[in-house]
């Protein structure tokens, strides 16, 4: 027969969280499981303090509980009877939830994936029309100085549009991007032409701060340029007073990092954790789509996108891409 101590080791080493509590609703006993879980071992603390201190219940929990470091858990209480007392036990679904939410994501971009191929045709067909005769409108000598105005900002809506496009593509692409050789330089100064004509028109006051060198790089320029502009609207956004964008060679010189820093609305640690999901936004006609694109055309260059943000003081959002 097994002994009271075999049996308490063996309890010792499942990995389901185990704790014992008394007749008076303390905690007797925690096996390792309950103690990593809860990140503490609480063995002497009454229960209803316990579940003060370390539950966070969410909206989206479901038959599960979340505990305030992040995890979720499904709970359930035997009774004892000798001694009297109970046997709480916690299982740890975190894994298991963030699978399905992985697979649901995945669901979803391959979804948008199809849409955006069929539709992509379908709107660049009639756009490109579009933008042709308007490059033949804007040919004629005769225009008078406020009509070559106006025919200037159609296209640059044109442009806009087929921006949109080409962001809905590298998101449904992710890394499959056909990448070219580049003079950076030159690169930098039709990224610097782009941001001046996104914010030439606004009350935001903004500096470009650019420092990278004439040599060549393999980059999908549309691409990238995108994902700028994405952070640079994405300011605008968050009500922005100031705005600045640094690009320069990075601290080890294996790359360059493009900057993005405002003084906006910032976010909370909630939003912050979740704002390169896809489909994730705080706006009620917000796609979701923003920054989870500038996160994939940083993939898409072998790079990485990195955020740092303050509820009331704002936000630098940072792209290291490697030469």
């Amino acid at each position: 027969m097994l002994s009271e101590i075999s049996i308490k080791e063996i309890l010792s080493c499942v990995p389901t969280g185990l704790i014992v509590l008394n007749s008076q609703g303390l905690i007797a006993w925690m096996n390792q499981a309950a103690i990593e879980l809860l990140e503490a071992d609480m063995t002497g603390q009454e229960w209803r303090g316990v579940i003060d201190k370390v539950f966070s219940p969410k909206e989206d929990d479901g038959l599960e509980v979340s505990l305030v470091n992040g995890r979720r858990v499904h709970l359930s209480i035997s009774s004892l009877s000798t001694p009297p007392g109970e046997l709480i036990i916690l299982t740890d679904f975190t894994a298991t939830r963030e699978y399905e939410h992985a697979r649901e994501n995945q669901n979803q971009l391959m979804t948008l994936g199809r849409m955006t191929a069929q539709l992509a045709h379908q709107i660049r067909t009639p756009l490109a029309s579009a933008m042709l005769y308007t490059e033949h409108l804007s040919a004629t000598q005769k225009l008078e100085e406020r009509s070559q105005l106006w025919l200037s900002r159609l296209q640059a809506c044109h442009s806009a549009i087929e921006q949109q496009i080409e962001e809905l593509l590298l998101f449904a692409r992710g890394e499959r991007l056909e990448k070219q050789s580049l003079d950076l330089q030159q690169w930098s100064k039709v990224l610097e032409e782009r941001i001046y004509i996104l914010l030439e028109d606004k009350t935001v006051q903004w500096k470009i701060n650019n420092q990278l060198p004439a040599r060549r790089c393999q980059l999908h320029k549309e691409a990238l340029i995108g994902a700028v502009l994405n952070l640079v609207s994405n300011s605008l956004q968050a009500e922005a007073g100031h705005i600045t964008v640094d690009m320069q060679p990075n601290e080890g010189n294996t790359g360059f990092v493009i900057r993005v820093k405002d003084d906006g609305k910032g976010m909370s640690e909630e939003v912050k954790a979740q704002v390169f999901s896809p489909f994730f936004t705080t706006r009620a006609q917000g796609t979701g789509l923003g920054l989870a694109i500038v996160k994939a055309a940083a993939a898409a260059h072998k790079g990485r996108a990195t955020i740092q943000t303050s509820e009331g003081v704002g936000s630098t959002i940072e792209l290291d891409i490697p030469w």
